[in-house]
């Protein structure tokens, strides 16, 4: 385990030492004005701190209407732990460093962009971050009895809320979402008959606690037969507005097939009448099965948040509306992937709310082994 240790030490702090040194008097012109002066780069790179798979080190310098320019030095037989780039036009650039391992796999990477002035010596402090490839090991450090990290404490009268054994929750209760109103908490539930179906019930509570529901009737059933929806709904995502309440489903025909989010109106919160069309269709990729997440409305737009299924791999995704019923799907689509090792191949089921002038996500694992944070200045 000591090489492991020593690369998972450095994992983040392979330091480049950049130095520009340009040999001109003059600003940066055109690229076609024959006169321009040009500038050389030095890399120095931290060799004795290198993780010990790396064996390349390669930068890379791009700019539009210019050639790239590149080298690359060999941490292992190389006798110095400099990278020399000349005939650099003065301006700017952008730099990307890749440092690969024996087999040209790239395992950690940086990139910054960077102006080279005439008659000025500039110097740049570059860390390469991991990117996940190749091959590594696994250290464990068990304890005894300890309490598990994070301050989340399950409470003691748990389950607070189990299905009734109807025909339509006799299979579980999942997918909780809250609305408080009039001191009473509304709790909007999926349930399911079988391993294939779903219902969207209501419960009500005044403390959070003890939960009392209809058992007879769920407020969301599966559409009729040969409809979208027609095996399941799931997923209910609420909101109450001055145009009443509102519904985002999650509905399909087909298990296997394509997700659609669909959308549901009341005015009292029990009677609802389901809009004929998903709002929000499937579409390829990670977006072949679609769920809704949680829903906020500022300044008169709504976010709907949402994930992405296409198994094993859930991503959240971000859509917008002015009414509720026509969406966009943001541009930087999905606004949060997996990338810690305890998210697995996804994250989904977000919930958002805003506090403290910042938004705030929770979501859960692909392997419904925990929750995570998220935070975002603007809900992006």
């Amino acid at each position: 385990m000591g090489s492991t240790m020593k690369n998972f030490a450095v994992l983040c702090s392979l330091i480049l030492l950049l130095f520009l040194i340009n040999c001109s008097q003059n600003e940066p012109t055109s690229p076609n004005t024959s006169d321009q002066k040009s500038g050389k780069l030095f890399l120095k790179i931290d060799k004795e701190n290198a993780p010990d798979n790396v064996v390349w080190v390669e930068a890379f310098l791009t700019r539009q209407g210019y050639d790239t320019i590149s080298n690359a030095l060999n941490i292992l037989s190389d006798s110095t732990a400099d990278i020399l780039l000349d005939d650099i036009q003065a301006g700017e650039w952008h730099l990307k460093i890749d440092a690969s391992d024996s087999s040209n796999v790239i395992l950690y990477t940086g990139e910054t962009d960077i102006m080279i002035f005439a008659g000025f010596t500039t110097q740049v402090n570059l860390v390469l971050e991991p990117t996940g490839q190749g091959t590594g090991n696994v250290y464990i450090w068990v304890t005894w009895g300890s309490t598990p990290p994070g301050n989340w404490i399950d409470f003691s009268g748990n389950p607070v809320f189990s299905p009734s054994g109807s025909y339509w929750n006799f299979s579980g209760v999942q997918q909780p979402k809250i609305l408080s109103e009039n001191s009473t908490f509304k709790m909007f539930y999926t349930s399911q008959g079988n391993a294939y179906s779903g219902y969207i019930g209501l419960a009500e509570s005044f403390d959070g606690i003890t939960w009392t529901n209809n058992p007879t009737y769920p407020i969301l059933e599966p559409g009729s037969t040969g409809s979208w929806d027609a095996t399941a709904v799931a997923g209910a995502t609420i909101i109450k507005d001055e145009n009443g309440y509102k519904i985002y489903y999650a509905g399909w025909s087909n298990p296997d097939g394509p997700w659609h989010i669909g959308l549901a109106t009341s005015l009292d919160g029990v009677n609802w009448n389901k809009h004929p069309n998903p709002v929000l269709y499937a579409s390829s990729g990670w977006e072949y099965q679609l769920g809704p997440s949680s829903i906020l409305k500022v300044n008169g737009t709504y976010y709907l948040y949402y994930y992405g299924r296409n198994l094993p791999y859930l991503s959240i995704g971000l859509a917008t509306s002015p009414d509720g019923i026509n969406w966009t799907r943001h541009p930087s689509n999905p606004i949060l992937i997996a990338d810690k090792p305890w998210e697995g191949s996804g994250v989904y089921y977000a919930n958002v709310y805003e506090k403290n002038g910042q938004y705030e996500m929770m979501y859960m694992n692909q392997a419904a082994t925990g929750f995570g944070k998220a935070t975002s200045p603007d809900g992006i």
